[in-house]
């Protein structure tokens, strides 16, 4: 290796392979490179550092104080989130950073420069585009356009003396969508945000149902159970058992001589009332062990 280096006059034997292109193998993640990678770890650090450089210490906390009472004034909307403490908390999710992308620019404005709203306002735009489940032709080019601009509008960070380049390989990432897009679809079944929901049900809910000593056991017999209630409810809606309400489902009963129908609906008129309490179409455990429970233990 100290003697030769990097031969870059040398083609691989695995250059004309269809199957063994880096760029394509390497699939698009909406999760890591655009939401957390280059919005939260970088846009929203980048602008915080903005702040406190350009900016006395007291001022500085002044105006992030000020930021982060105008995320926390966003008014109950659907498909806001509020955050009450604004955007500082310890851990972040996803779905922290997709509820925050939807109120942060706002808050930003009038405290850094315009390019660096206009660049995330870029960004977004482009964001929301690679987030959709079916994404046209069209579409795909005006996220084109905006990941164009967005390259060029985050210059002003190296201006500004935050960053000393921006070719970080998160955003490089997002130059090779567009053509990812175009070969195998939409982002959105390729997230790893999928497997993260999937880690959270089968992992850190059960644990969170367990106490720490030795919880591997616990774990294991509450995801058997939960498959056994899932299971069960899945009978049931075959059944008809979950359809209609309890009073309307008793009546049918009594109507055929007590054998259960195979299907109550709702809009029946002949089997009693609609309204009233409906069966529960999920069981959920409970965090942690009732009390009454371990005394009789």
């Amino acid at each position: 290796w100290d003697k030769y280096g990097v031969r870059c006059d040398v083609t691989p034997y695995t250059a004309d392979f269809p199957c063994a292109d880096i760029h394509v193998l390497m699939a698009p993640d909406l999760l890591h490179q655009i939401i957390k990678g280059t919005f939260k770890d970088h846009l929203v650090s980048w602008v915080t550092d903005y702040i406190k450089q350009k900016h006395p210490k007291q001022k500085a906390m002044r105006i992030i104080h000020d930021i982060d009472r105008r995320i926390s004034a966003v008014p109950i909307f659907p498909g806001l989130r509020r955050f009450k403490d604004g955007r500082d908390f310890a851990q972040w999710t996803g779905d922290d950073s997709k509820a925050l992308l939807k109120v942060y620019i706002p808050t930003i404005k009038d405290h850094v420069p315009d390019e660096m709203v206009q660049g995330l306002v870029s960004f977004a735009d482009m964001c929301y585009i690679f987030r959709r489940n079916a994404i046209s032709s069209s579409a795909l080019k005006r996220a084109e356009t905006c990941l164009q601009a967005f390259h060029k509008l985050r210059e002003v960070f190296v201006r500004e003396g935050i960053r000393k380049h921006c070719s970080l390989p998160r955003q490089h990432a997002l130059v090779h969508f567009v053509n990812s897009i175009q070969l195998f679809g939409a982002p959105n079944g390729l997230c790893s945000l999928i497997t993260e929901s999937k880690h959270i049900v089968a992992v850190k809910e059960p644990w969170r149902r367990t106490n720490p000593y030795k919880a591997l056991p616990q774990m294991l017999t509450i995801l058997v159970r939960m498959d056994n209630m899932q299971a069960l409810e899945k009978d049931f809606a075959c059944k008809g058992m979950l359809d209609g309400s309890v009073a309307a489902y008793t009546a049918a009963a009594l109507d055929s001589n007590g054998v259960a129908p195979q299907h109550v609906g709702i809009d029946e008129d002949n089997v009693g009332p609609e309204l009233g309490q409906r069966i529960a179409a999920s069981i959920e455990c409970a965090e942690t062990k009732g009390k009454h429970l371990s005394n009789q233990r």
